[in-house]
C-alpha cells in the first residue's frame, strides 16, 4: 500500500488533522489556504456523531490532497 493510499483512507477528521500538521498550519491559515471559512473547517473537524458535523465533498479531498502532494515537492528553504 502506498502513502497516498493510506492518507486517503484516514477518517476525515484525521485527514484535515494530518494536512494541518504536514503544513504546518494551524485553524485559521488552512482554512484560508483551502478556501474555507473558519467555521466551515470547525464542522469539518467534528465527529461524525455531532448534528453540526458537516461531510467535506470528494473535491474538497482531492484538492487538499494535491496541495500536500505539491508541498513535498517544494525545495526546503530553511538554514541550519
Amino acid at each position: 500500500m502506498t502513502t497516498s493510499e493510506r492518507i486517503s483512507d484516514l477518517a476525515q477528521q484525521d485527514f484535515l488533522r494530518f494536512a494541518m500538521k504536514q503544513l504546518g498550519m494551524g485553524r485559521d491559515d488552512f482554512a484560508r489556504r483551502v478556501s474555507l471559512a473558519r467555521h466551515t473547517l470547525d464542522r469539518l473537524l467534528l465527529p461524525s456523531e455531532s448534528p453540526e458535523f458537516r461531510s467535506m465533498p470528494e473535491t474538497g479531498r482531492s484538492y487538499i490532497g494535491e496541495i500536500l502532494k505539491w508541498n513535498g515537492k517544494r525545495p526546503d528553504h530553511s538554514i541550519g
